[in-house]
């Protein structure tokens, strides 16, 4: 009988358009990043294989460096897969990296914490080349009181009033941010947060709330008052799925912990 070859974990960083798919996660009826991914491995490996990504994202939401592994046999070096997989796969999504790693590498269980990117047009007129890609928002924005709420968010909170339901039981919705800043060029605003763990639509929530206070409609005070209650409907509506970027997945150093499941 022939010895079973040994696995090893192949670790893929993506990039994707988002506004093509129906989010991450495979789905029965619908196309998905995931079943994509899973598509193409399958060609190259003559039989199924199971991705893992870091986490999942929605409908309409891209990826700058989304980061998923794939346990199996040996077949391919590195550079490679990266080109074998692009080949197969729509342009709207690409392999930006491949590293070979232990068969014990698990993308989402090894992360310690990731980093979203949020992009707000604050101009009378949104640039065609930035649509479905960043949100168009006119009101005018104060960015002092702005970075106030972003301070304001910055360490270990109940984030329950800025997620909404999932669908599923979660532990806590407790969450800690590690770093949260706005940067302005021109009318651009880009937002990037990093936390240990998001609530499911947490950033965007997040962002909507910001949003409120930067324009006025809402004050500092009240928006404390909202954080505190731990209640959604006390909290503005979330913003649109097509401004958010998950831009990094952290492993290791400088983050102790590991990300808590979303």
């Amino acid at each position: 009988m022939p010895a079973t070859k040994p696995k090893i974990a192949y670790k893929l960083t993506i990039s994707y358009h988002g506004a093509s798919f129906a989010g991450w996660q495979r789905q029965k009826e619908a196309v998905t990043v995931q079943s994509l991914i899973e598509g193409a491995l399958e060609k190259l490996w003559k039989e199924p294989l199971h991705v893992e990504a870091s986490g999942r994202t929605d409908t309409g939401v891209h990826a700058i460096g989304q980061v998923a592994s794939v346990k199996a046999t040996k077949k391919f070096e590195a550079d490679s897969l990266l080109r074998a997989l692009n080949a197969n796969l729509p342009p709207q999504i690409r392999i930006t990296q491949v590293q070979l790693k232990p068969a014990s590498f698990h993308a989402r269980f090894d992360a310690r914490a990731k980093t979203y990117e949020y992009l707000v047009w604050n101009g009378k007129v949104l640039p065609p080349f930035l649509l479905g890609q960043a949100l168009h928002y006119t009101w005018p924005l104060d960015l002092p009181r702005i970075r106030e709420v972003l301070d304001l968010f910055k360490g270990n909170h109940d984030f329950a009033a800025f997620t909404s339901n999932p669908g599923y039981e979660r532990a806590s919705t407790v969450r800690e941010i590690f770093d949260f800043k706005v940067q302005k060029k021109g009318e651009l605003l880009r937002f990037q947060v990093t936390s240990n763990g998001f609530l499911y639509r947490m950033v965007r929530n997040l962002i909507g709330s910001t949003l409120h206070v930067g324009d006025g409609r809402l004050s500092l005070q009240k928006l404390k008052s909202n954080l505190h209650s731990c209640d959604r409907t006390q909290a503005p509506a979330s913003v649109p799925g097509h401004g958010l970027y998950l831009k990094k997945v952290h492993y290791g150093a400088p983050y102790p912990k590991k990300l808590i499941p979303e």
